[in-house]
């Protein structure tokens, strides 16, 4: 359903007042099991946006969850893929569950999860009203995938959408380790973890994550977007959570970890077990990315050294 949401996305320049919200809730039970939810949120204008009745009738959104291979089901009814409600408001809610297989050491069924490259372009496509490519006006962006693209009905095309990519995954996990709880001479030992993952759309290096650079142009419907469409990621863990990393924040009992923020936003999320020495791991990564972009400076000073000796040497001659 993240692509559904990128499908209103999409159409959001087309439709004042436009909003709709992506939530991922992770609950990890102590064996590593536990379940994964996605609630897609659509106000009235965003159902209008995309047709949604027509979705719902074509399943479209079925073919982005792939149900058949990847368990996902309504809540408590394994009959129907997503449960569909209406809050007061005209909000129409979509929920999916996947469950959990509980793993020896990983969790290995939740990152696999979370790391499938669903296809966004067939779900732009049934939509019919968009046009995800730069505004031919801009200068060239480059990205790491090729833009989806597409033309709305009658010709007309809302302002271009910078670099949205073909395929997306609901996470990306960068590293995770995970101890199930276990019983140590008659003692019962809580489960411990570490994991980073980061939320968002797109790649770090490419727009629309790369939102803040002055090397890109971002048209309306970029800033549209950014304004109207929202996500949450929460982590419910089997032992208290410790946080690494900002805005994130914690349920009174620290059980619980969320984050929450908008397109063009690709924040980083970390949390381990409180006092585990897991939480080390965590500590690693963040130094680890700071020693590779101080190597990626000193690499570019030195190519742009030996460029100006040679440049140097050639006027010589």
């Amino acid at each position: 359903m993240a692509a559904a949401a990128l499908a209103v996305m999409a159409a959001v320049p087309l439709v004042s007042g436009c909003s709709a919200h992506l939530s991922q809730f992770i609950d990890v039970a102590p064996d590593g099991g536990g379940r994964l939810s996605l609630e897609l949120s659509l106000d009235p204008a965003a159902q209008q946006a995309i047709d949604l009745p027509r979705q719902l009738r074509e399943g479209t959104f079925e073919q982005f969850l792939d149900v058949r291979t990847e368990r996902w089901r309504a809540p408590g009814d394994s009959g129907k893929p997503f449960l569909q409600r209406i809050d007061a408001d005209g909000t129409v809610v979509l929920r999916s569950v996947r469950a959990l297989r509980a793993g020896t050491s990983e969790l290995d069924d939740l990152t696999s999860a979370l790391g499938v490259q669903r296809p966004l372009q067939p779900i732009l496509t049934a939509t019919g009203r968009y046009w995800a490519a730069p505004d031919p006006g801009n200068r060239p962006v480059r990205t790491s995938t090729t833009p989806a693209s597409g033309t709305a009905p009658g010709g007309a095309a809302q302002d271009g959408i910078t670099g949205l990519p073909t395929r997306i995954s609901l996470q990306s996990v960068l590293v995770e380790e995970f101890t199930p709880a276990y019983q140590d001479g008659g003692e019962q030992r809580v489960a411990t973890f570490a994991i980073a993952s980061r939320g968002g759309v797109g790649d770090m290096l490419d727009p629309p994550c790369n939102a803040g650079s002055t090397r890109l142009d971002f048209t309306g419907a970029d800033v549209a977007l950014q304004k109207s469409l929202g996500f949450t990621y929460t982590w419910a863990m089997p032992a208290r959570v410790a946080l690494h990393s900002a805005p994130g924040a914690l349920s009174e009992d620290n059980y619980v970890a969320a984050w929450s923020m908008s397109y063009g936003s690709c924040l980083r999320m970390e949390l381990s077990s409180v006092g585990a020495e897991d939480g080390r791991v965590v500590n690693g990564i963040i130094l680890g990315a700071a020693v590779l972009f101080l190597s990626l400076v000193f690499a570019l000073r030195t190519v742009s050294r030996r460029r100006r000796r040679g440049d140097l040497s050639a006027s010589d001659d």
